[in-house]
Order: structure tokens, then sequence, then C-alpha cells
């Protein structure tokens, strides 16, 4: 073959890259679907659809769930940048937990917040928390504002929250688990079964020290890690379920 074939071929295979607008433009038009009824489907006035899908107004991070909601996708894939062969959709009809630099990502374009967020806590597909102050023996609140560290004896219990707060939109949701350093000392890190969609704070958990001998805790290191799972869609709030019924 020649190689004006060869890049012939090669000129049409490439996808270009799209901007949000006019990937949004291709997406109504898909779906059928004009301005006027994305605008009565969203609650967004026409004139902000219309500068949106000509470029001239940014999608923000309301108007990304809007559409979410609308097309399929979620918050995170209307945020992005550009759209093309390097950004495919990341729904396939399942949830999908994130990578790390999809972490990273998401953390940089407001879609989730980990406040504060330490990129050197990035796991493979997950974050390190870390150890907050907020912790409760027996009933009485410890106070660490000096010593910075506490010996969780064999047998007993506590409840502590991350230092970090955790945002989270309504299309995804967390799972929190221990560290390794807790499973090698026998301390059992247990919680809510999720971190829901829409929940924002520090993530609450309790530690029991199912060991022989007394396990050392330190205000600021990581005790857990946490998964992000991005959802297949975004659930229907308790209150739409219930008129549902």
């Amino acid at each position: 073959m020649a190689a004006g074939s060869r890049g012939k071929r090669d000129t049409h295979s490439t996808t270009e890259r799209a901007s949000p607008g006019a990937h949004l433009r291709a997406v109504l038009k898909r779906l059928g679907l004009d301005q006027v009824a994305v605008s009565k489907a969203t609650g967004v006035s026409r004139q902000s659809v219309n500068n949106i899908v000509n470029g001239r107004q940014p999608i923000s991070r309301a108007m990304a769930g809007k559409l979410g909601r609308l097309t399929g996708h979620s918050s995170d894939y209307w945020l992005g940048e550009w759209f093309g062969e390097s950004r495919p959709p990341r729904r396939g009809g399942a949830a999908a937990p994130l990578v790390n630099h999809e972490i990273a990502r998401a953390v940089r374009k407001g879609v989730i917040a980990i406040e504060p967020f330490a990129v050197g806590h990035l796991r493979t597909a997950s974050i390190d928390l870390t150890l907050g102050d907020d912790i409760v023996v027996g009933g009485d609140k410890v106070d660490l504002a000096h010593k910075k560290h506490i010996s969780l004896k064999p047998g007993c219990a506590l409840r502590a929250t991350t230092a970090e707060i955790v945002e989270l939109p309504y299309d995804y949701l967390g799972r929190f688990g221990a560290v390794p350093r807790l499973t090698d000392g026998c301390v059992i890190l247990s919680g809510a079964l999720h971190i829901e969609p829409g929940f924002k704070g520090p993530v609450r958990f309790v530690l029991f020290n199912a060991g022989p001998t007394p396990f050392p805790l330190r205000l600021g290191e990581t005790i857990g890690t946490l998964e992000v799972i991005s959802l297949s869609a975004e659930p229907d709030r308790p209150e739409v379920v219930s008129k549902k019924l």
C-alpha cells in the first residue's frame, strides 16, 4: 500500500476531539431531543442550554448532574474538557470503581470532594484516609491535643472519624475498609455498608482490638482506604421513591 493511501486511511480513522458543547449537541441529536426539551427536563433556561451547546458557557457541576439524569451519563462524564476516542464513556450499565488517576481528576474537577486531599494517599483504585481527632472510648471523648496518640487495649473498642471531609454527588457511592496495618494487628474496622450517594462529612467507623496486645493509634496516621464507585445511573431521592410506591 502506498504511503499516501496509508496516510489517507489514518486520517479518516482518527476521531477528532469535540468540545463539551459540541458533544452535547451530538448526544441530544442522537436522543431526539431539542433545546426546548432539555430546558424543560433540567429546569434551566433555554438561553443557558443554547449557550452551553454553542460553547459560550461551560457545563457547571449542577448542570452536569442534570445532564447525567437526562442522558444516562454521570456528572463526571459531562465535566470533561474534551470528548473523542481518547475519552470513552464509562457507562456500560454497571457500577465501576474509579482508579487512582480518575479519583484525582474527579477531585480536581469538583465532582467529588476529599478535603484535605493528598496525592500520596492514592492507591491503585482507592485512596487512604487518616485518623481524625473525634475519638470516643466508652462514652468519653479522648483529648489528643497534646499527646497525639492512644493505645487501644485488647477487647476494647472506640468510635472515631476520618480527618478528611468527603463529599459525594448522587451518582457515586463509597466503601471504606481497613488498611493492612489494622488487619495485621488483629484490629477490626467496621462501619456502614456504604458511604451513601449525596454524603458529606467525615467517615465514621468503629475499631475493635481483637488481638492479645494493646494497639497504638496516632492522630493523622492512615487508618482506612476509601473506594469511590461511579454508579450506572443517579438514584431517585427517598421522597421520589416513596411517591412511586
